[in-house]
């Protein structure tokens, strides 16, 4: 009797192991690959799709251009924060903005009509919905009319060479 247990034991087949360590070691590092993937699809592709860096909050500085390299005088308003038209409040537009003047004494009138000059920014800027403020166009054509407008201002219409944005905000 005892020998018929050694035989079965000894005649007994060993399970094979199962594939659960072989399965964690092909799995582990196919899921490290996609958390990676995941994170920099993420990152790179959709994020950027959907949120602007204006969106976003970021601050974003329009380039200044001189045509002859020489720079005119120039007269600073700041801080202008409005909410733009159709945001109902939950959104900002914060916009430091340079004018470039042909004299000093365009510079002074300015400062004479600072109030007015503020208000013009003020209805101009919060009568554009944030669609009408985001892109790099948008912002051309808003320069555009703030400069058309500004220079209504000044004694003679000629005498604002160019209009920067300093920094423009929307959050």
């Amino acid at each position: 009797m005892a020998d018929e247990k050694e035989l079965n034991l000894e005649g007994v087949e060993e399970k094979p192991k199962s594939g659960f360590k072989l399965d964690i070691k092909i799995a582990i590092p196919i899921l490290l690959a996609q958390i990676i993937t995941s994170y920099l699809l993420a990152s790179f592709v959709i994020v950027p799709a959907f949120f602007s860096p204006v969106q976003a909050g970021q601050e974003v500085e329009e380039e200044e251009e001189a045509d002859d390299g020489e720079f005119g005088i120039v007269y600073q308003v700041e801080d202008i924060i409005v909410n733009p038209a159709e945001s109902g409040g939950t959104h900002y537009v914060v916009i430091n903005m340079a004018f470039e003047l042909d004299s000093e004494e365009d510079s002074e009138v300015l400062h004479k009509k600072d109030p007015k000059l503020r208000d013009i920014l003020i209805r101009t800027i919060s009568s554009k919905t944030i669609e009408q403020l985001d892109g790099p166009d948008d912002k051309e054509q808003l320069r555009m009319e703030i400069m058309e407008k500004v220079s209504e201002l000044l004694p003679k219409k000629g005498n604002l060479d160019n209009v920067y944005f300093v920094s423009f905000i929307i959050q």
